[in-house]
């Protein structure tokens, strides 16, 4: 079986790819770029390259260079559109590639071709040989780059402590590379920090390990990110030498290359960016560094770069954790963290102490209360939202119980959930005192209206009852005596109308009534309670109007609003009242009542608290018709609005009411 590496771009080619994968004499392996495959590449994991573009460009000629520059003996095929221009063909050829193929590949003919450039290949030298095999003595060499990286798997037991990773990294490279002196350079960055440490600078990079170095130097001696091998290679990630640079060294690289006792310098990389710089002196033996194990050197460098960043992460994350649980630890809210299978992650004093008393240790799933335990339980497993709630205990603790889902990135379930528990045992106490005591400032403030409203009914009556016996021949006493008894019969029989309506002012609309004689007849009893006199000015475009309404609750809120006109008005009372319609925001018909008195209007305190129970500026009356006319037509999903006069022509009371369909 032919292990093949496939570099394509084009998506025109997956038959191919296809076809290959499907075949029983390749391993396919599939890869954009030559550069995401190079590192298996040098350590002999493929026994050929394929390069499939879809047109062809710089890029794909420079890949093909490169892989040639690699590994000299590696069969490199180019499989092209059949309608390729020969320059094209020859362009192919000259980057490095030993043949080239066309669309659509027979499968039998690459097989053939790869036989005969593998065999080519078997015969040149060191075929497939690491950097470190093709430039040491084999007796001294490893045999595969891989072995190189297995050797180097033995520093990842330190992969959470970044110094001692970085300490026993360099230590594992001079043993493979030989050589005399070794120092790494690292940024700030997230070392040392937690999320409440102040921010560090990057552009101080300290050297974190170091072999062949003096102590004194490692802990005074840094490198800088604005100047020297920091700025440089962090602008231009290369690989350094002291001896015959690729390009020309400033004096402040070379004056630290001399400090550190060091001839080459590399970036240390992530992947993203550089994180450090790693400084190396000669060979232990002598010699020169051969490209070869430069490259294999650098790509450790950046695996270390990864470890690290690792490492740096590992740390913040402990670090927030720390913070996190030292918060819940302090709070007085119960914490409790469930993991997808409802096993306790975590749990904080406070809710131990509420489950399992001030010796409670741990505390388990099993002892929450099943009322708790069934919400965690659909949070956890069903993803259910569960609303905040109060849990009273057999003691008559209350508790404020929260069940938040710490929901997974794929939105799996089942999933982790956090519960708290807050104690509202004295503030669930204190309400209840405040509710008891404000209902009894409530019953005292009616007992109060009431005996008023009684007793002002009761002044006359009891009069007239003193002079019953004397009196009772004269015709003028048996007239004021009947009209007493109306008068305060009336006063008493409302206030009781208004007690009731109170209590049931709600009840939903049911009946149809005329509108026009629902006023007439309301503005008729409002009339006769204030004496008798007043005159009801009614305007209206609008054709005869029935609404759908409790006839008996909302005859009693316009006869509310009539008489707190008529009583307000000076001299001979007159009501203007308009009826208008208008659609509402949502398309709906309204009917719209505007009604207007003769006296001096609502002043801006009154009318916002007018509708308020019990509240009056008369000296009869309980402050109860405002109240239960607004009540009444809330109930008719309508709107009663108190206004202040701003123009003469201003209302007083404005009705909104919906209009039937």
């Amino acid at each position: 079986m032919t292990r093949l590496l496939l570099i394509t771009d084009d998506f025109p080619a997956q038959p191919l790819i296809a076809a290959l994968s499907s075949a029983a004499d390749f391993q396919v392996t599939l890869r954009n770029k030559f550069a995401d495959a190079q590192r298996a590449v040098i350590a002999g994991a493929f026994e050929a390259c394929l390069f499939v573009p879809k047109t062809l460009t710089a890029e794909t000629l420079g890949e093909i260079t490169s892989a040639r520059a690699l590994l000299p003996h590696l069969p490199l095929v180019a499989v092209m559109p059949i309608d390729t221009a020969t320059d094209q063909q020859q362009r192919v050829l000259a980057a490095g590639a030993d043949i080239t193929l066309f669309h659509p590949l027979n499968l039998a003919a690459l097989t053939r071709v790869l036989q005969r450039l593998g065999a080519r290949a078997a015969d040149a030298p060191s075929t497939f040989a690491s950097p470190v095999q093709a430039h040491q003595p084999k007796a001294a060499a490893m045999s595969t780059a891989l072995e190189v990286l297995r050797d180097f798997s033995q520093v990842l037991g330190y992969s959470l402590d970044y110094r001692q990773l970085t300490q026993q990294f360099i230590l594992r490279l001079r043993e493979v590379v030989g050589v005399s002196r070794i120092a790494i350079f690292l940024e700030p960055g997230m070392i040392d920090a937690s999320p409440t440490s102040v921010p560090l600078d990057n552009s101080r990079l300290g050297c974190v390990a170091a072999i062949g170095i003096s102590t004194e130097l490692v802990e005074c001696f840094a490198l800088s990110r604005n100047t020297g091998l920091g700025c440089q290679l962090t602008m231009r990630p290369q690989i350094l030498r002291a001896a015959a640079p690729q390009i020309p060294l400033d004096a402040k690289i070379l004056r630290e290359l001399e400090v550190l006792g060091g001839q080459i310098a590399l970036p240390i990389h992530d992947r993203e960016r550089t994180l450090g710089v790693a400084v190396l002196g000669g060979r232990l033996m002598g010699g020169e560094f051969t490209d070869e194990e430069l490259l294999l050197v650098y790509h450790l460098l950046e695996e270390l770069g990864l470890a690290v960043k690792n490492s740096w992460l590992h740390n913040q994350l402990v670090g927030s954790h720390r913070l996190f649980a030292s918060v819940l630890e302090g709070i007085t809210i119960g914490a409790l963290v469930t993991g997808p299978d409802l096993s306790v992650l975590y749990a904080n004093p406070a809710i131990i102490r509420f489950l399992r008393g001030e010796n409670g240790k741990t505390v388990e799933f099993h002892d929450l209360p099943s009322a708790i335990a069934l919400k965690l339980h659909d949070v956890a497993e069903k993803g259910a939202a569960v609303e905040p709630f109060l849990h009273e205990t057999p003691a008559a603790s209350v508790y404020r119980v929260s069940v938040i889902p710490l929901r997974q990135a794929t939105g799996k379930l089942p999933q982790t959930a956090l519960l708290l528990l807050e104690d509202y045992t004295r503030l669930s106490a204190m309400q209840r005192a405040e509710i008891e005591s404000s209902n009894l400032q409530l019953i005292g403030l009616i007992a109060r209206r009431f005996a008023h409203e009684i007793r002002n009914s009761l002044v006359p009556l009891t009069t007239h009852q003193q002079l019953f016996d004397a009196e009772i021949e004269n015709a003028d006493f048996r007239d004021s005596l009947k009209t007493a008894l109306t008068r305060e019969t009336q006063r008493i029989q409302r206030f009781t109308e208004q007690m009731l309506l109170l209590a049931r002012a709600d009840t939903p609309p049911s009946e149809l009534a005329a509108l026009d004689d629902l006023l007439q007849q309301s503005f008729a009893k409002s009339r006769e309670f204030a004496g008798g006199s007043g005159t009801l000015d009614l305007t209206t475009d609008l054709p005869p109007i029935v609404i759908r309404c409790h006839r008996t609750s909302l005859a009693h809120a316009f006869q509310e609003i009539f008489l707190n006109g008529l009583q307000s008005s000076h001299g001979e009372p007159r009501l203007a009242v308009s009826l208008n319609a208008a659609p509402t925001a949502d398309g709906r018909a309204e009917l719209i009542i505007k009604v207007r008195d003769t006296g001096g209007g609502f002043a801006a305190e009154s009318a916002n608290r007018a509708t308020e129970p019990f509240f009056t500026t008369r000296n009869t009356g309980v402050g109860l018709g405002l109240t239960i006319a607004r009540r009444v037509i809330e109930a008719h999903q309508g709107r009663l609005d108190i206004l202040p006069r701003h123009s003469p022509g201003d209302p007083d009371i404005v009705i909104h009411l919906p209009l039937p369909r």
